[in-house]
Parts: C-alpha cells; sequence; structure tokens
C-alpha cells in the first residue's frame, strides 16, 4: 500500500479527537451547572491507544518524498446544547357522551286522551264487525227460513192441486143430476107368448150415454121366456133421455137398472 494511502486516516484521528474534546467540554459544562457533589468523581481514564495510527511494515521499494504537513484546521466552536423538547402530555380518553333522557311529554293529558280515542275506536270497529256479522247470520237464518217456507208452501199447493184433482174427479164421477125421460114406449107383447100364455118379468140394466140414447142393454134377470126378454130389450133400446150431469155440469153416462112387466089380460 503506497504511503499516500495514510493520509485519510490521520484526518479520521483528527476529526475523532476533535469530536472527542467537544464532548469532554459539553460535559464540563453540564457538570459546572449542577450542584456540587459531596462526593468527588473518580478519575476515568481514556484509552487514547486508538488513536494511534499502526506502525507501517517497512517495504523494499523505495520511499516517496514526504507531503507537505496539512495546516491545522481551525477549532470549531463548541455547540451549545440544544433544548430538549418537552414530552408531550397524553391526550385523555373522550368522555362519553351523557345519554339524555327522553324528553317529558309536555301534555300528557292530550297522550291520553289520543289513547282513549284509538281504543273508542278499536271497540267501535269491533262492534261494528259483531253487528254485520249477526246482520249477515240473521239474513242467512232468514233466507234459510224462506226456502223451508216455500218449500212447505210448495208442498201445501201440491197437496191441494192433487186434493182438488181427486175432487174434480169425484165430481165428475158424481152424477149431480138424473137423466129425464124423453120418449119411453113400452114393449110390444110378443104374439107367440100371448097364444102360448106366457108372462114374467124382465130386468134389463141399460146405460144412457152424454148423448141421451141408450148405448148398451142387456138381462139381469130373465122373465123365463127369451121372447119376453128380447121384447124387453128392443123397447129399451128406443128410450130417449136427458143425458146425466156431474158435479161440475158435464154430461155423462148413467146406468139405470128397469123392470119390465108382461102380463096378460
Amino acid at each position: 500500500m503506497p504511503p499516500r494511502s495514510s493520509h485519510p486516516l490521520i484526518w479520521v484521528c483528527v476529526i475523532f479527537i476533535t469530536i472527542l474534546l467537544h464532548a469532554v467540554a459539553v460535559a464540563w459544562i453540564v457538570l459546572e451547572r449542577e450542584p456540587f457533589s459531596s462526593i468527588e468523581d473518580e478519575p476515568v481514564l481514556l484509552d487514547l491507544s486508538i488513536l494511534l495510527a499502526p506502525e507501517k511494515k517497512k517495504e523494499e521499494a523505495p520511499k516517496p518524498p514526504k507531503p507537505a504537513p496539512a495546516p491545522n484546521p481551525p477549532k470549531p466552536e463548541p455547540r451549545k446544547p440544544e433544548p430538549t423538547p418537552p414530552k408531550p402530555e397524553p391526550t385523555p380518553p373522550p368522555k362519553p357522551e351523557p345519554v339524555k333522557p327522553p324528553a317529558p311529554d309536555p301534555d300528557p293529558l292530550k297522550k291520553q286522551a289520543e289513547e282513549k280515542a284509538s281504543q273508542a275506536a278499536l271497540l267501535k270497529k269491533q262492534a261494528e264487525e259483531k253487528t254485520r256479522a249477526a246482520a249477515m247470520q240473521k239474513e242467512k237464518d232468514r233466507q234459510r227460513e224462506l226456502a223451508k217456507k216455500r218449500v212447505a208452501e210448495k208442498m201445501r199447493k201440491d197437496r191441494a192441486a192433487k186434493a182438488a184433482a181427486a175432487k174434480r174427479a169425484a165430481e165428475a164421477k158424481r152424477v149431480a143430476i138424473k137423466p129425464a125421460s124423453v120418449s119411453r114406449k113400452s114393449p110390444k107383447y110378443p104374439s107367440s107368448s100371448r097364444r102360448a100364455g106366457h108372462q114374467g118379468t124382465t130386468i134389463i140394466t141399460f146405460v144412457v150415454g152424454t148423448s141421451g140414447r141408450v148405448t148398451s142393454a142387456q138381462v139381469t134377470k130373465s122373465s123365463g121366456h127369451a121372447a119376453l126378454d128380447q121384447a124387453a130389450i128392443s123397447a129399451v133400446r128406443t128410450w130417449r133421455f136427458t143425458p146425466a150431469r156431474s158435479g161440475l155440469g158435464h154430461a155423462v153416462p148413467y146406468t139405470y137398472k128397469q123392470s119390465i112387466p108382461f102380463r096378460l089380460e
């Protein structure tokens, strides 16, 4: 290493010594300001051997000429101790905001009146609903009763109609006015029966129709002689009547039973 390299090290040692001297001066000033202590401080030995430059090994190379000594740097003025900044005071934690109680109701009577009014309105609404439900139930009952009455009335009318129909049928069958004779000729006595001396009574059952004519005739009881019976039937078939009338005034058939005697004088 060339000898030129030792100059920076010298400068470093010089700077270090300067700083150390300044530190000693500052310490001395500070100690003078502090109150005198009865106890003497023990002297402190400073080891300045580290400031000495290490010995250079001799080299065989030729030594360069010695450089001119550098001028001594000016001694720096002792620095005044900087004032210690004050420690920041701890910030107190924020106080919780007090909970405000609810503001009292300025008009409790008004509030009570409103509550009573709302309760009264609710009760009124419930009463109206009950009344409406009762009216609906009453209407349903009335409709049910009307339906029952309609069914009962219909059944009564049906029974009445049936009864009227039966009555009309009965009146139609019942003869109110019997037939009246219009033309009624006596039967002829058969000559053969007269000669033979036959006589007797023949009972004839005949039907007078709605026109007044005899529609049918038959022997119910014979006289004992066919000629006499036949003469009686022939005479009855020529008879004429006014037709019989029912209770409704209609012409109806009418059945007669007639005895026809045959006597020799």
